[in-house]
C-alpha cells in the first residue's frame, strides 16, 4: 500500500519543566505569540491530518494557549520522569489511526509549515521508516518515524526521547538536507529567546 500524508499525525511535545529557562519556556512571548502557538500554527497548516499536543508541566496554562486552536491534547501525568513519557504518551493516542508520527518539539517557534510539508513529501515518497532534517550532517527536528518502530517507541525509558532509534537504525533513516539553521533552532534559556528576537524574523 502506497504512504499517503493522512497517514501520519503530527505530536507536539508540551510537556517538559524548562528547568534551564526563567519560567516555562512554551508560554513565553514571541513576537506577541507564546512559543508553543506558533508550533501549533505552523504544523496546523501543514499536511499533517491531526495535531496532538502532549501536555505535562502546567498543563492548563499551555492548554488554555491553545485553547482555540482545532488540536487534540492528551496530559501525560509521568512528565517528571522524562521526555520518553511523552513520546510514548503522544504515540499511545494516535498509534490506532496512523501508520506513521512526526515528532515536532514545542520549542522551536521558527519552524515552518513549508519544512514539514518538505519532510512528509520526503517520507512519502521514500521507503524508510524514519525522516529528518539535517543541517551540516547533524540532526534537526522534527522527525517522522513509521509503525514499524512503534514498539521501539513504545518501549523507550528515561530523557532521551527516540534518538536511541534512529542511532541504532542509520540504514532506515533519511536526512533531508537544509542549507539554513535558522529554522531549527530550539529555545533552552532566555539567551536563545532573546536570540530570535535580535533576528526580528520569522
Amino acid at each position: 500500500m502506497s504512504r499517503q500524508p493522512s497517514s501520519i499525525a503530527g505530536i507536539i511535545l508540551a510537556a517538559g519543566m524548562s528547568t534551564r529557562f526563567g519560567g516555562n519556556k512554551l508560554l513565553a512571548d514571541y513576537q506577541r505569540r507564546p512559543i508553543i502557538r506558533w508550533v501549533a500554527e505552523a504544523a496546523l497548516a501543514s499536511q499533517l491530518t491531526q495535531i496532538l499536543v502532549v501536555l505535562g508541566h502546567q498543563a492548563v496554562a499551555v492548554g488554555d494557549a491553545l485553547a482555540d486552536l482545532p488540536i487534540d491534547t492528551v496530559v501525560n501525568q509521568d512528565y517528571q520522569q522524562g521526555q520518553s513519557t511523552s513520546v510514548i504518551s503522544g504515540l499511545k493516542a494516535v498509534q490506532t489511526n496512523y501508520s506513521a508520527a512526526m515528532y515536532l518539539m514545542g520549542d522551536q517557534p521558527l519552524i515552518e509549515t513549508a519544512i514539514i510539508d518538505e519532510l512528509i513529501t520526503a517520507y512519502v515518497k521514500s521507503e524508510h521508516d524514519i525522516c529528518y532534517p539535517s543541517f551540516q550532517n547533524k540532526r534537526r527536528n522534527p522527525v517522522i518515524f513509521g509503525d514499524v518502530f512503534f514498539d521501539d517507541i513504545l518501549a523507550l525509558t528515561g530523557d532521551t526521547g527516540a534518538r536511541a532509534i534512529i542511532d541504532a537504525n542509520p540504514g532506515r533513516a533519511l536526512a533531508i538536507g537544509f542549507n539554513h539553521e535558522q529554522s531549527f533552532l530550539d529555545v533552552d534559556e532566555e539567551i536563545d529567546l532573546n536570540s530570535l528576537h535580535s533576528t526580528g524574523t520569522n
